[in-house]
């Protein structure tokens, strides 16, 4: 039986947080069972928030991981249909929807593990999907609801990751699982080096290409600038395959040729990768048709880079306009937009400053473990 005592140290800021409290030296299981590049951030720093508290931690995760993975020193295990689990754990926080997360979920049950599910994207309105996303999406998302409420019904803790997302669950999911708290998208810091605005050149849109992030906009938005003759620099960094939207617009082509779009599309890019094309901007597109929250945020943030959002979702909890990013009214109007974007590129310094504060203070794990280990207490002893 171990004593924690957990000292955090914030931004500007320290303080101990003692817990007082005899707790087990539990063995937790940080799982994403389905691929999704985004998520593997979010594994790395559950994965350090527990393990720096004294707890033994090991990652369950689809195989397809191998691709990005980056050896952070935590024990894997690559889940495949002919890798049966076998491994034994006190607490398993699923961290991403999955066809077989109820499946695995029971098989760690009869080995007497807790369940805590961090729920990204709690179900909305039919009608909200259909209009913003297309009925392509409004099909990935019924499934992946329907998935979801299995494993809903069978935790013992849900966590939502933002105000707005905990208001929709309490709408149309709460009659699954009562128990659901609140806690931001963790990161680990991944800023290597100071935050160099010099080296921040492009107007950025990074993250899947689709319709709910108004990616048909972006590309207009930069073509109108490309044909006014105004000097900004724009980078795309998506695993969708752009191939078939480049080939038949020969603006883009044109700006490609001439070094004003850099493009990296078509794969899965690796952890690197995106982060250099955070840290490369100096503001990211967040004018989405409809989020409940964005990881490009946060990630955007980590980088000291500022964002362009629109006032839905969970933005207006965590983007405050004048200093870490402005909102857009309307993201067809593009004179609004670049108003907006010339002047967060005027007053970079600053906005670079107290993004990279609020990302600190918010999505940093470290910022967030003892609301973390605190959770964590109050499940094992259930």
């Amino acid at each position: 039986m171990l004593i924690r005592i957990y000292k955090k140290t914030m931004f500007f800021n320290s303080e101990v947080y003692d817990f007082n409290g005899v707790i087990e030296n539990l063995r937790i299981c940080i799982s994403s069972l389905k691929f999704s590049p985004g998520h593997y951030s979010h594994a790395i720093a559950y994965a350090k928030a527990i393990s720096e508290v004294g707890y033994d931690v090991f990652l369950l995760l689809n195989e397809n991981y191998k691709k990005i993975d980056e050896k952070n020193g935590f024990e894997r295990i690559w889940y495949s249909k002919k890798n049966k689990i076998t491994e034994k754990c006190d607490l398993v926080i699923f961290l991403n929807a999955s066809t077989i997360n109820h499946a695995v979920l029971r098989k760690l049950r009869t080995k007497g593990a807790k369940v805590i599910y961090l729920y990204h994207e709690p179900w909305d309105n039919f009608w909200v999907y259909l209009k913003t996303e297309g009925l392509k999406q409004v099909l990935r998302a019924s499934i992946s609801h329907y998935f979801s409420v299995k494993i809903l019904r069978s935790s013992d803790l849900i966590i939502v990751p933002s105000k707005y997302a905990l208001n929709i669950y309490e709408k149309y999911d709460k009659k699954f699982n009562e128990n659901v708290i609140n806690i931001p998208l963790l990161f680990e810091d991944e800023l290597t080096q100071k935050v160099d605005i010099n080296n921040k050149k492009y107007f950025s849109y990074i993250g899947h290409a689709v319709k709910g992030h108004a990616f048909d906009k972006y590309l207009e938005f930069i073509k109108y600038l490309y044909r006014a003759n105004v000097n900004v620099k724009f980078e795309i960094a998506t695993k969708t395959n752009l191939n078939k939207v480049i080939s038949k617009d020969k603006i883009l082509q044109s700006m490609i040729a001439d070094g004003t779009l850099k493009i990296s599309h078509g794969k899965p890019l690796k952890n690197q990768e995106i982060n250099q094309a955070f840290e490369n901007s100096f503001c990211v597109w967040n004018l989405y048709r409809r989020s409940t929250q964005s990881g490009v945020l946060p990630k955007a943030f980590m980088f000291g880079t500022p964002v362009l959002a629109a006032r839905i979702g969970s933005f207006p909890e965590y983007i405050k306009s004048g200093f870490n990013g402005e909102f857009v009214s309307k993201i067809d109007n593009f004179d609004e937009i670049y108003k907006k974007l010339k002047k967060i590129k005027d007053n970079l310094c600053n906005y670079s400053k107290n993004a990279r504060y609020t990302f600190l203070n918010t999505f940093y794990y470290q910022a967030n473990i003892p609301k973390l280990l605190d959770i964590i207490i109050k499940v094992d002893k259930k």
